[in-house]
């Protein structure tokens, strides 16, 4: 597989090698953005914690949607933030137990997102997170994660 990765400095490059997964993956990736039931700004939060977790720096530095950088600074500590909202909150909460192990996420997890999003919303973050960690963790593989975007 190393002919996959040589000579390329980005995922995007990589992906290009590959168009017949590359293409249909990119375009998934673009909706997940474009869906109604849980807004670009959560996912992008959600996102970047994960990101943070797998200590991705290339994710990190990524901004998919914009996010300002006082609640960027306070990502870390977003329990304690009063920065983010509590809608906020239940998807970082859920983002962080499934970065570690999905199976751990708990029925009121769950519930706290469906509260905020309803069941279509949680099947949303759920398929978002599975997408950013698939990425993030292929970046990883692949050596993209340490570079920008």
């Amino acid at each position: 597989m190393s002919w996959i990765v040589q000579e390329c400095s980005s995922r995007e490059a990589i992906m290009a090698r590959l168009p017949q997964l590359g293409e249909p993956f990119l375009a998934m990736y673009e909706n997940l953005w474009e869906q109604p039931h849980v807004p670009g700004p959560v996912l992008e939060l959600c996102r970047l914690r994960m990101a943070q977790l797998h200590r991705s720096e290339g994710d990190q530095n990524l901004a998919v949607v914009p996010v300002d950088a006082a609640r960027r600074s306070a990502l870390r500590d977003w329990h304690r933030s009063p920065l983010f909202t509590e809608a906020e909150r239940a998807c970082l909460e859920f983002t962080e137990i499934y970065a570690m192990d999905a199976l751990a996420i708990t029925d009121a997890q769950a519930e706290a997102v469906k509260s905020h999003y309803g069941d279509v919303g949680l099947v949303a973050l759920v398929q978002s997170l599975g997408v950013f960690d698939g990425l993030q963790r292929l970046g990883l593989i692949w050596q993209t994660s340490k570079q920008e975007a």
